[in-house]
């Protein structure tokens, strides 16, 4: 076992009626926390603290998470096996919360034991790629509100979270895509390099630049193209901008910064070394850099799978022959309008929420809620090579929430696949506007697809068929969403 090591950094601010001590590092665990003044604590690979009453119990634990495995799913695995001789546990949804920026999901917890009732809060999150945090505080009944729930939210502040269980920079050959390679580049430095190189056959890259704050600021700030040209220049102190790519600096507020390149037919990929450099607005590393190579030509016809996650309350939607209906009908209309760009739907595949993801996701807030809702579908589908589309009932904005104006939206452009852990992977339609219209549902579809790829198109009239320009279309086909059909 690694002891915890004690460091000389100051304390963060001290919450009223609770003490902190030092700071405790954990690095098989990731995470480092500042334990309770007055409190047991016992240190073991994880943290159990409690109160001398024994009202009071606290456990933090953190390691390695698995690509397959749901934290929503650990949260409740990690909750019950801490509690599992307690008399009677339940366990209630109780949507999200977040440790240090880091947005994670929060269990109730409900117990009886010895004839006494108690209260608690668990709450899980993903602080570094293949990673997560967990934290359970449980008191009895009368000291919840006085102290567990006070307790459970000063802790939170005085959590700080270390990189840990990632991955060396490598290359990883896509088993099931052979037409695809994926490199991940690990902690590059604000203001460092990225080198990808392109290799003969290559035909696009999708790159995610992401932060381990998802509140971070992250900018492009240069291009350099093998032989050393400079196809773009930013910089953020001032705003120059000097690009052969877009008149518009390549910046991102969300933790994520997605590109997919090259931006136009004009600047097919030269073979050899490209560099990608960074900055964020904090200055600190960026968590990874995540680039999706495709390699072919998209000269034939290019197939397209869907996911649909139904976040619906219709039961028809719960009737099997109603999906496959509702499957025939779509696939009619989207092939009706993709095959003139020599395009055509793939597999479809239905999800359904768990019941209390019905309640949580069935009205997003696009201000709030599409980051999370985009995680949530990107866990749940099992192809991760597909338009993930989430349909729901309503779209709002604003505190208080309002109607959004809008019939769907996408969560990024241009969206990242492959990746669960991407708040850009997903579409968005509010069902409500095209029950029964197939045509508009499968038109709303494609002008979101485009959006999602990274291009720009004007939706236009209803009753007009939708042309896309040269340049989009050209994107379009070689984004590595597509893949050739059969």
């Amino acid at each position: 076992m690694t002891e915890p090591m004690l460091t000389s950094d100051q304390n963060p601010p001290q919450a009223p009626g609770i003490q902190f001590g030092e700071e405790i590092i954990l690095e098989e665990a990731g995470f480092s926390f500042h334990p309770i003044i007055g409190f047991e604590l016992e240190v073991d690979g994880s943290v159990y603290m409690y109160s001398d009453d024994g009202n009071l119990e606290i456990s933090l634990v953190g390691g390695e998470l698995d690509n397959q495995t749901s934290i929503a799913e650990l949260n409740d695995e990690l909750a019950a096996e801490f509690m599992t001789n307690f008399d009677e546990v339940e366990l209630i949804k109780a949507g999200k919360d977040d440790v240090q920026g880091i947005t994670g999901f929060l269990n109730r917890i409900h117990f009886i034991n010895a004839e006494e009732e108690g209260l608690g809060m668990a709450l899980i999150c993903s602080p570094h790629i293949n990673q997560f945090f967990f934290m359970l505080v449980i008191s009895s009944a009368e000291h919840w509100e006085k102290q567990g729930f006070e307790v459970f939210t000063a802790l939170k502040a005085h959590i700080h979270f270390h990189p840990q269980f990632k991955p060396e920079a490598s290359v990883v050959e896509v088993n099931e895509h052979p037409d695809l390679t994926v490199e991940t580049f690990e902690t590059i430095n604000s203001q460092e390099s990225a080198v990808i190189t392109i290799e003969r056959g290559d035909i696009s890259l999708l790159m995610a630049a992401r932060t381990a704050r998802k509140s971070d600021q992250i900018t492009v700030t240069e291009i350099i193209a093998p032989g050393g040209q400079a196809l773009y220049r930013y910089t953020p102190s001032t705003g120059d901008l000097a690009s052969e790519i877009g008149d518009q600096p390549l910046t991102s507020s969300h933790g994520e910064l997605c590109l997919h390149f090259p931006f136009a037919n004009q600047q097919s990929l030269q073979i050899g070394a490209y560099q990608f450099t960074f900055a964020t607005q904090s200055g600190a590393p960026l968590q990874e850099v995540q680039v999706i190579i495709r390699q072919g030509r998209a000269l034939d016809m290019q197939k397209l799978d869907l996911n649909l996650w139904l976040a619906l309350e219709n039961e028809h939607f719960n009737q099997p022959e109603y999906l496959y209906q509702f499957g025939v009908d779509l696939r009619v209309a989207l092939r009706e309008i993709l095959a003139p760009m020599n395009l055509t739907p793939g597999k479809i595949t239905f999800y359904h929420p768990a019941p209390d993801e019905l309640t949580a996701f069935a009205c997003i807030n696009l201000d709030s809620d599409l980051a999370d809702c985009s995680y949530m579908i990107a866990e749940t589908v099992e192809n991760s090579r597909a338009l993930n589309i989430g349909l729901v009932e309503r779209l709002t904005r604003g505190d208080p929430p309002e109607d959004a104006g809008v019939s769907a939206v996408s969560s990024g452009t241009p969206g990242m696949i492959l990746s669960p852990v991407s708040p850009h992977a997903c579409v968005l339609v509010n069902y409500t506007d095209f029950i029964g219209d197939f045509p508009g549902l499968a038109r709303a579809l494609v002008e979101q697809l485009v959006r999602f790829c990274g291009g720009h198109i004007e939706s236009g009239q209803s009753d007009q068929p939708l042309v896309l320009n040269r340049d989009v279309l050209w994107r379009l086909r070689r984004h590595p969403i597509f893949y050739d059909a059969e």
